[in-house]
């Protein structure tokens, strides 16, 4: 078996140099094969993930970094896939190190944080196939948030891109900066073929797993492997009601609120008139249409088992 590490530098607060020395006695001690890929700027992990996928000589892709790197390796992967319909199913498997600040992704498949457990779920987990959804011809596995959330990401973005380093105060910061300032977006939105009625949202989610922003449970009914996309609905709000709320979001106990609504679809289409801030995977992204839609078992992935498909 051989593996292919696509590793970010920049990702998360663990030293560069002591992350790779420790994982290279862990892959030497066990006497695998293997190639680091080191990614320079935006989009490179994709590119390398697609060569990767498309050489056919790896058994495991690997994503070490946080929720943005593993979006770009599942857009290389599941692009080379989609090309190419005869390798459907035959195909390395995505394999996850975390190393970012939330880990969403990791923490929905139930992927440790720690580099020795999430290495040994990489060589002894099992390896089965998850959902994956598509927005205006971009992949995701994890979440797709407009709004709110967006805006908080859209900082991080700008914050990140000064070469600023990234902690869990600085997210802290933005998630109250943003509380104060994001002003609730008129949408018009149309699921699985059904208008509803243009409203202002504070946020709008639609999601494969449940895990958000590092610590929330937004759709806490969100299966990896359903065959659904779950749409959170979080309308206008007012700022006491939605401060009070948190340890239920959280917790994932937040439905019964009455400025929240949840779907479950396949599609998803949601419009505004201007552009509105969004996040895909945790990586800012901004647009006035969103078409988004469920690819069903179209990622094979390496995860803990049995716990690897459970949400929460």
């Amino acid at each position: 078996m051989k593996f292919c590490f696509i590793i970010n530098p920049k990702s998360g607060k663990e030293r560069f140099n002591r992350r790779i020395r420790r994982l290279k006695e862990l892959l030497e001690r066990d006497s695998l094969a293997y190639e680091f890929l080191i990614t320079t700027k935006p989009g490179h992990a994709t590119a390398l993930a697609e060569k990767a996928t498309a050489s056919g000589l790896f058994d495991r892709i690997v994503a070490v970094g946080g929720d943005g790197t593993i979006n770009e390796v599942v857009n290389g992967i599941i692009r080379v896939c989609m090309q190419d319909k005869d390798r459907l199913g035959n195909y390395p498997a995505l394999g996850i190190i975390p190393a970012g600040l939330g880990n969403d992704t990791a923490r929905g498949l139930g992927i440790p944080r720690g580099l020795k457990y999430a290495y040994t779920v990489l060589i002894q987990g099992s390896t089965r196939y998850i959902d994956a959804g598509e927005v205006n011809g971009r992949f995701f596995i994890n979440a797709v948030g407009m709004g709110y959330d967006g805006a908080v990401m859209s900082e991080m973005y700008e914050i990140r891109r000064k070469e600023k380093i990234l902690s869990g105060w600085i997210y802290f910061k933005c998630l109250i900066r943003q509380f104060w300032q994001f002003t609730p977006l008129l949408l018009r939105l149309e699921i699985d073929n059904n208008s509803l009625p243009p409203r202002r949202y504070l946020m709008v989610l639609t999601a494969n797993g449940t895990a958000v922003g590092g610590i929330f449970n937004l759709t806490p009914k969100a299966s990896l492997d359903d065959g659904l996309l779950d749409i959170l609905l979080v309308e206008a709000i007012p700022k006491h009601t939605f401060l009070l709320n948190i340890p239920r979001a959280i917790m994932g106990k937040h439905l019964s609120i009455r400025q929240v609504s949840y779907y479950m679809s396949k599609r998803v289409t949601i419009k505004s008139d201007n552009p509105v801030p969004c996040h895909i995977d945790g990586e800012s992204y901004y647009n006035n249409q969103f078409s988004i839609r469920l690819l069903p078992k179209a990622l094979k992935i390496v995860a803990p088992y049995p716990k690897s498909l459970v949400s929460g």
